[in-house]
């Protein structure tokens, strides 16, 4: 029998002391377009579209392990000890 999947109201990547928790989709897409401005640079040309959208797409898959349910009950349980 397979397990029910547990959903989240929001899915979260991490936390800090200083800013809390950081929300996975926020960081994803903010990693996303830092990678897409970085891959872009790597290229002969000043600006390589190919490149940009690769980083993209990087930076938007880099964490998706954080969606798992086993992820977001480890977080918050983090957060709870301290």
């Amino acid at each position: 029998m397979a397990k029910e999947e547990e959903t989240f109201d929001q899915y979260l990547a991490r936390s800090s002391e200083d800013h809390g928790f950081e929300v996975c989709v926020q960081h994803l897409v903010m990693t996303g377009c830092l990678d897409a401005a970085f891959s872009s640079q790597l290229g002969p040309e000043m600006y390589n579209q190919d490149e940009a959208m690769m980083g993209l797409c990087t930076g938007l898959l880099h964490d998706i392990g954080k969606y798992s349910n086993e992820f977001q009950h480890m977080i918050r349980a983090a957060s709870d000890d301290e």
